[in-house]
């Protein structure tokens, strides 16, 4: 099994997927090939050209905020990536793409009986699936992903972002592109691989309950306006924000719910605040109930750093004995990125260390799915999620 990743800045749809297939060995032994980029391409066009070049190849992309990383550097947009596996041995890779109809669930079972059927394994439960679905709907999702297996498949996803949160994402498989529904590719693999899905963040002193709620619309905190308790829980560091968006500086301080423990030690799903609203309202990337305990989170600067590899190294047993790292998938939340872009350079030499400049790939998301350690699968905002894939030494 082995894994490549490439990267290209040219803005010619065409020209970027000749680079990123330019010196690729063996074309027609690629197992999958999942594709990033920002809102810049055309995921239409990119779509028809991966196609065109590798028939018969399952293809997964999904767009990415500002930017992508690899083991090579974090690459700000325009710019599109690709993550090329190989996998000899017993294997088997299926995507599936469904836009969202009427129920949430029956858009969900539809694409993972595609990926199934494509993948040539229907009725069998995968070792992972790469999750990429349009903003929204994500606890819906996961929720049907757990129904359909009945079991705890584990999972690694993000949903699509764009530059400006103004709806201009998409994703795509070989297959079709959706604006609104959701992809995901079903992995056999022939070795091992290890999931961790974490926040990073701490809780504060600060917490209280949801007391009215529209939507993902967060209206009222112990019957108050939710801004108002907002501001005075973050001591106004925040400021007003001329246009409403509190979206990157909300990234330090989120809203966490407790979702369980670990050895005592409480863990916490994540809801980043997308803008203010008119009736003093707080928009979220998550779904939030009435009557949920809501904490105040806080991550310093050299926490949101250091967290990405943090998870990454927590995410197999690190017996360098018995394993050996091939690559990894790795996904982040667009929020932290926007608020280190500074600092990414060296979020990137940290990842690195960890998996030994082994080939990866990251997009930079509007929420990210994985599985928490109590073994829940769950959405949440600001979290990294990763997947390293490794071999059992003999």
């Amino acid at each position: 099994m082995k894994f490549l990743s490439k990267v290209s800045y040219s803005l010619d749809d065409k020209i970027a997927v000749d680079e990123l297939l330019q010196g690729v060995e063996n074309p027609e032994n690629i197992a999958c090939l999942i594709c990033y980029c920002t809102e810049e391409y055309s995921t239409l066009a990119v779509q028809r050209y991966f196609v065109d070049a590798l028939p018969n190849t399952p293809v997964h992309g999904c767009t990415t905020c500002h930017g992508i990383m690899t083991e090579t550097g974090f690459h700000s947009g325009p710019v599109i990536g690709v993550l090329i596996i190989y996998d000899s041995g017993i294997n088997a890779y299926g995507t599936g793409i469904e836009h969202f109809g009427n129920s949430i669930e029956q858009s969900t079972f539809n694409a993972i009986d595609r990926a199934l059927k494509n993948a040539n394994r229907e009725g069998e439960i995968p070792d992972l699936i790469l999750l990429h679905s349009t903003p929204g709907n994500e606890e819906k999702v996961m929720a049907a992903i757990d129904n359909k297996f009945g079991t705890e498949v584990p999972i690694i996803g993000g949903s699509a972002a764009d530059n400006q949160v103004s709806g201009n994402w998409s994703i795509f498989t070989e297959e079709s592109l959706s604006i609104n529904g959701v992809s995901l590719t079903v992995v056999f693999a022939s070795q091992s691989i290890y999931s961790s899905f974490s926040a990073g963040h701490t809780p504060t002193r600060y917490s209280g309950t949801v007391t009215k709620v529209r939507n993902r619309i967060l209206l009222e905190i112990d019957h108050r306006p939710a801004v108002t308790v907002y501001n005075e829980w973050t001591n106004f560091h925040l400021g007003g924000s001329d246009d409403g968006y509190i979206f990157e500086k909300s990234s330090v301080y989120p809203l966490g719910r407790k979702v369980g423990s670990s050895y005592d030690y409480p863990y916490f799903k994540l809801s980043h605040s997308i803008r203010e609203t008119e009736c003093n309202g707080i928009e979220l990337f998550t779904d939030i109930s009435e009557g949920d305990t809501i904490y105040l989170m806080q991550g310093s600067k050299q926490q949101l750093i250091s967290r990405a590899a943090n998870i990454i190294h927590s995410s197999y047993y690190n017996d360098m004995d018995l394993e050996e790292k091939l690559g990894a998938i790795n996904i982040f939340c667009a929020g932290p990125m926007l608020n280190l872009k500074q600092d990414m350079d060296e979020v990137c030499d940290q990842i690195n260390q960890v998996l030994n400049g082994l080939p990866y790939i990251c997009p930079f998301t509007f929420g990210e799915q994985g599985r928490l350690s109590g073994g829940e699968n769950a959405h949440g905002n600001l979290m990294v999620s990763s997947a390293t894939f490794y071999r059992l030494k003999k």
